[in-house]
């Protein structure tokens, strides 16, 4: 009876109450993700580095361990296990669970940085650091990119959206399907190649170590600093046939005594066609525990600023979009959840009275949003 008679004197604070709960429970409801199954957040991230036709032994010395080195000391981490196989580097790290995601991806990326020095050339080039997610096994949507335009175009585009989507909040990360690449193919004479008693590891040394940007350091003067870098990297195809195969060794023998150097085109790996029409695929990935429909939303908003940028001619649609039926089951249960109350509030007024009908009306929707804002 306190706490009743103490309410109702001072109902213009009960008032306010009820007033902050109506609009911390709403906007709560508005931000709480939809999902149309359960959504497991998976606070592991992988970090992995192929070397090719390297023993397990001398990965786990030349690789593994200089990684784990820099991975250890991270933040909220839990537990890390690697795995060295044959030609394969595999670390895993398990975070706590209130953990940022993003957080800790970009923690893993940097200590991996560090740790590129100390690793051999091949591994430090193609190491790869992603998150583990049970999102990987169902995206949110794809975009296609279509038309009668050149593939290098569909791919130039694709790869323009692909951008401006993982700038989206919640985005785990975009698959690109289809196109086509251009690079730089080096056809070796294998008869030349065995005249001058060469194998086809030095010429892949020779472009490799050649063909690069080497950091020289700083230079103090005065009060400035100067970052020095020499750059190699080569600006014409033609270039490469200059590069020097066996150094150090008179007469040298260049790229040119041994193989061809052109321009071509990527063997495609990908294909993806709408309507019999050549396409680019963009497959979008959420995190775990985003809202699908807010990212769906985001999706189809940068899609339609960016389409009046593309080529005439262009097709654009939307498949498998998850949003479509989370948005037809959730106004199937507000529906629902104003039905019954609809009726409970009836039943109570044919029982009860107006008065109970009233408090046990509003005692619903108002347990509803507490639960919601908790």
């Amino acid at each position: 009876m306190n706490i009743t008679s103490g309410a109702i004197k001072r109902h213009p604070m009960i008032f306010a109450f009820m007033f902050i709960i109506v609009l911390v429970g709403v906007d709560s409801y508005r931000s709480l993700p939809r999902e149309s199954s359960p959504d497991v957040k998976i606070p592991f991230v992988m970090a992995m580095a192929p070397y090719a036709g390297t023993s397990p032994a001398d990965m786990e010395n030349l690789v593994t361990r200089k990684l784990e080195k820099q991975l250890k000391g991270l933040e909220d981490l839990k537990e890390m296990t690697s795995s060295s196989s044959y030609g394969m580097s595999s670390i895993t790290l398990e975070f706590e669970s209130k953990v940022d995601m993003s957080d800790a991806l970009q923690s893993v990326r940097d200590r991996v940085e560090l740790a590129k020095p100390d690793l051999p050339t091949d591994p430090r080039n193609d190491l790869i650091v992603q998150e583990v997610s049970a999102a990987d096994a169902f995206p949110v949507m794809q975009v296609n990119l279509a038309g009668d335009l050149d593939l290098f175009v569909l791919k130039k585009m694709g790869e323009d959206l692909q951008e401006e989507l993982e700038q989206i909040k919640g985005v785990l990360g975009i698959d690109l399907v289809g196109g086509i690449e251009n690079e730089v193919q080096v056809d070796v004479d294998p008869e030349k190649l065995a005249y001058y008693s060469l194998g086809l590891v030095d010429v892949q040394d020779a472009v490799a170590l050649q063909n690069m940007t080497i950091p020289g350091g700083k230079l103090s003067m005065g009060l400035y600093d100067y970052q020095v870098r020499v750059p190699g990297e080569v600006e014409r195809v033609e270039d490469i046939l200059d590069f020097v195969v066996n150094v150090g060794v008179d007469p040298p023998v260049h790229i040119r005594d041994l193989a061809t150097v052109t321009f071509g085109i990527r063997d495609r790996e990908t294909i993806s066609r709408v309507n019999g029409k050549d396409a680019v695929t963009l497959i979008v990935k959420k995190r775990s525990g985003e809202n699908i429909i807010r990212i769906a939303e985001e999706v189809r908003g940068v899609v339609d600023r960016m389409l009046p940028t593309f080529p005439a001619g262009t097709e654009v649609n939307i498949v498998a979009d998850q949003s479509v039926q989370i948005r037809k089951t959730v106004s199937e249960l507000e529906n629902n959840i104003l039905s019954g109350l609809i009726l409970v509030v009836l039943v109570l007024l044919a029982f009860f009275g107006i008065r109970n009908a009233i408090f046990v009306g509003l005692a619903i929707p108002f347990s509803m949003l507490i639960s919601f804002i908790v």
